[in-house]
């Protein structure tokens, strides 16, 4: 859909929280920054919580468990360190790069509102996937890409039915915008020319929906299992290039045009547990599926030829990948709750030939601390730290122009806070 069409209150908001959120540090480009209880524990159990709103995300049928109306606002942010290494390669000249990552802001807020005897109306607002990668203007792969910036926001309201005592069930609907912007070096065919640089930016809009079931079979025991929809945008681009020769544009060449690329999101199935063991201990887990497999290959389509090229393709060929989360919490006191966990995230990369230089994705490993604290009443701080390690892997990117070849390493650091209010 375009862009064009979007309420443009709608837009500027969504635009001021995307031109903040462009870190990925779940697998492929998700954004798992969704909770800061949840964060304390690695997400473990987030599927079947039923005492903080942010469980929206995981589950649209976790608000039928809300007595009172509540809203959650949370922060997060991220630091990361990811480095190129080259190994070898042919046909390219320059440096490493430096580091790719660097800081981001992530904000979310949840609202879950009980309206009548077992129904519950939620609504979610974060952003749900994005990347955000720059090298150095003169790095050795600088022709396969410098800046890659993808940010997709969610909003997602949700109604939840507690069919029985022990049981409930929710839908939810999902609007989602997603921005991109993606720059690259561009060598001309004369001798002596500087480079010139091509950028691409453009925008879209889709929609999908959530699923979810929450079950507690005995008492402390809560099973919970969610899905979120697959989502297509069809992006409306500008692409330009800059610093063309004049003796290439007096040729009739255009450095300029309007583009379209379809970019594929995937689909997801969580599932998680929680198991009170007496009155202070929790230990609970996590299970997710992502349908990563949709990103076989983005295509970049020019609507006029630029410097005589019809447009790009970038092979992606991911596969499926999976996430395991475990964790506990301990009730300290009526006002302090401590809360760890550890979790595996799987790379959907299945090679170095298809990892690219815009997405060096690798497995990841959590370990995760939080607290909640009680200010008042019906006021809940928590607070969570997350120290992510990133696998190295090695980078191997075929071109007509020679091969590029290195190894990538890195880490992250996730600091979050969350207020809690309960009306």
């Amino acid at each position: 859909m375009k862009s064009s069409k979007m309420l443009p209150v709608f837009r500027m908001l969504v635009i001021g929280v995307l031109s903040l959120a462009c870190g990925s540090y779940g697998a492929g480009f998700s954004i798992l920054e969704q909770s800061v209880s949840g964060l304390g524990r690695s997400l473990a159990g987030m599927t079947a919580e039923t005492r903080d709103p942010s469980a929206i995300f995981f589950n649209s049928a976790a608000p039928a468990w809300f007595e009172k109306a509540e809203i959650s606002l949370g922060t997060h942010f991220l630091h990361a360190r990811a480095f190129y290494d080259d190994r070898g390669s042919e046909g390219f000249t320059g440096n490493n790069g430096g580091n790719m990552g660097g800081w981001s802001y992530i904000p979310n807020m949840y609202v879950v509102c009980p309206v009548a005897s077992g129904v519950s109306l939620g609504l979610g607002m974060s952003a749900t996937s994005g990347t955000s990668t720059s090298y150095s203007p003169y790095w050795i792969g600088r022709y396969l890409g410098v800046e890659t910036e993808i940010a997709v926001m969610d909003l997602n309201p949700v109604i939840a039915w507690k069919v029985r005592e022990d049981l409930s069930i929710g839908v939810g609907g999902l609007i989602e915008y997603a921005d991109v912007t993606l720059s690259q070096a561009v060598q001309f065919p004369i001798p002596g020319s500087a480079d010139g640089q091509m950028k691409m930016e453009g925008d879209s809009l889709a929609y999908g929906f959530t699923l979810g079931v929450l079950y507690e079979p005995v008492s402390g025991t809560r099973l919970g299992l969610g899905y979120r929809s697959r989502m297509t945008h069809d992006l409306d681009l500008n692409a330009r290039v800059r610093g063309v020769p004049a003796i290439l544009t007096g040729m009739g060449l255009k450095s300029a045009s309007s583009a379209e690329a379809e970019l594929k999101l995937p689909s997801m199935i969580n599932f998680g547990i929680q198991q009170d063991l007496g009155e202070k201990w929790t230990v609970m887990a996590d299970v997710s599926w992502t349908e990563w497999s949709v990103m076989d290959e983005l295509t970049v389509k020019f609507d006029r030829p630029v410097l005589g090229s019809k447009g790009d393709t970038l092979k992606m060929k991911w596969d499926d990948c999976w996430r395991f989360a475990v964790g506990c919490e301990y009730k300290w006191t009526e006002a302090f709750t401590l809360r760890c966990g550890l979790a595996y995230d799987q790379t959907p990369v299945s090679s170095k030939d298809s990892r690219s230089v815009r997405l060096p994705d690798a497995d990841r490993y959590w370990a995760s601390a939080g607290i909640g604290y009680k200010l008042a009443e019906n006021i809940r701080l928590d607070l969570a730290y997350t120290h992510i390690f990133f696998e190295t892997v090695e980078l191997v990117n075929k071109t007509p122009a020679g091969t590029l070849r290195g190894k990538v390493t890195g880490d992250a650091d996730i600091i979050s806070a969350a207020i809690t209010y309960m009306f």
